[in-house]
């Protein structure tokens, strides 16, 4: 059974949305190759799901297929990465 783990509260302050809003933009304007930026998301949903280093390359590959897959745009995955990127560093998953 797949275990459901409950999202941690934060607060979503002026400087969290600022924080996300400047990431994004930093992403757009680095124009990474779509599919360095699907294996970043996974990366960052396995980290969401499983914890820090609880997943292996096998298991990046098969979600960032997914994720191209998805036919999901560009914009869409830089807003993506930016809001998991920094919650995940709030409650401190990720330095």
């Amino acid at each position: 059974m797949l275990e459901i783990k409950p999202l941690e509260i934060i607060e979503i302050s002026d400087k969290f949305k600022l924080k996300i809003e400047k990431y994004y933009q930093h992403l757009l304007e680095s124009n990474f190759p779509f599919d360095a930026l699907c294996w970043a998301l996974a990366e960052l949903e396995l980290i969401f799901e499983n914890g820090s280093k609880k997943y292996s390359e096998k298991d990046v590959i098969k979600r960032a297929e997914e994720i191209i897959d998805s036919d999901i745009k560009y914009d869409t995955l830089c807003l993506l990465i930016s809001r998991f990127k920094s919650y995940l560093e709030v409650i401190k998953l990720i330095p």
